[in-house]
């Protein structure tokens, strides 16, 4: 019997920082790292949520972050939030829904149950430059986040030479 031989997944991918991991303020808007998708035919932000911080590690019924996905439009000179179908994510309706037809939200975290976890998100959309944000809405309860950025299948790397 052959064993079975695992295939090389490092060299066809590129990691790139697309949040400081950093303490989520209960207010305000967070921008993360532009990422330039040049040469990659996919890419995927992956977000690590933590715990809530502080005392008062709780949401009230109307409080909650956002993970917004954009988009650099270089016509425009502007970002702006990705349509729903520029983007995949595992979430459908609840708290996946969409508040707006180009809202970019592709995760909602209302709840204390929703923390201390991992969020993906693809982008499929036409533009060059892509970032992921964070919304607070109200006053959640401070929460740790940091994401990265994985593009895969380089048009001009070699199938087995890591980078």
């Amino acid at each position: 019997m052959v064993a079975r031989q695992l295939k090389d997944g490092y060299s066809n991918f590129r990691f790139f920082q697309a949040l400081l991991p950093q303490a989520i303020p209960d207010a305000g808007n967070i921008d993360g790292i532009s990422v330039d998708t040049k040469g990659y035919e996919t890419v995927t932000f992956v977000v690590n949520v933590g715990a809530t911080l502080g005392a008062n590690a709780a949401f009230a019924a109307d409080d909650f972050f956002q993970l917004i996905l954009e988009h650099y439009n270089s016509v425009a000179a502007a970002w702006s939030e990705c349509y729903p179908s520029q983007m995949i994510h595992s979430v459908v309706g609840a708290n996946g829904a969409y508040s707006a037809l180009n809202s970019g939200i592709f995760q909602s975290i209302t709840s204390f149950t929703e923390v201390s976890t991992t969020y993906a998100v693809g982008y499929i959309g036409p533009h060059r430059f892509v970032r992921i944000g964070v919304s607070a809405e109200n006053t959640p309860s401070v929460t740790s986040m940091a994401a990265i950025c994985v593009c895969g299948l380089p048009a001009d790397w070699p199938v087995n030479a890591p980078v």
